[in-house]
């Protein structure tokens, strides 16, 4: 069991960490232009480049009011479950990891699809490109794609492996019938 989540351990991992660390530098963006706000550059980061977190934000906020949501509650404990999985070698919690980090990848891009085509529908003058937001948010959702997919391929490996493990040799009609259990060895 351990030496199959060793071999796909780290690309179960990729998911939930690309994910903290796009959500914390979104965060951290965000908390820099509330400390400029004159800064072009980081309008763009935050609405060009971040701006399925900050719909996401809008979304959650209408239910949860707290600062730094998205980081605090969502992505940092998904790493930290990650991070366990990996470390102590619990194939369980990597994938609960890497499963929920591609659930809320998903939810990002619902978010995103959803304001920008309310926004395209209230405002049809105004044009903003939503490319890279577009392309932020594919790549969060195919790190997080990849992980979800790994970690279901190994864990029906492992059932697989579990299941032919368990098939006793001892049942007549089974190649290794004779081989298997001392009463039939000798009876030929």
């Amino acid at each position: 069991m351990l030496g199959a989540m060793c071999r796909f351990a780290k690309l179960q991992f990729v998911g939930p960490c690309v994910l903290f660390v796009v959500t914390l530098t979104a965060e951290c963006a965000a908390f820099a232009l509330a400390a400029a706000p004159s800064s072009e550059a980081l309008w763009y980061l935050n609405l060009q480049l971040f701006g399925l977190f900050q719909s996401t934000h809008y979304v959650l906020n209408a239910y949860v009011d707290i600062a730094y949501f998205q980081l605090l509650c969502i992505a940092l404990p998904l790493f930290v479950v990650a991070s366990y999985g990996l470390f102590r070698k619990r194939p369980l919690a990597l994938a609960i990891a890497s499963n929920l980090s591609c659930v809320y990848a998903a939810f990002l891009l619902y978010t995103a699809f959803t304001s920008s085509a309310l926004s395209a529908a209230s405002l049809d003058s105004v044009t903003v490109s939503t490319t890279p937001v577009f392309l932020t948010g594919f790549v969060l959702f195919g790190c997080s794609l990849l992980s979800l997919m790994v970690s279901h391929i190994s864990y029906v490996g492992l059932l697989r492996r579990a299941t032919h493990a368990r098939q006793p040799s001892h049942v007549l009609g089974h190649p290794d019938a004779r081989r298997g259990h001392p009463l039939l060895r000798g009876t030929d």
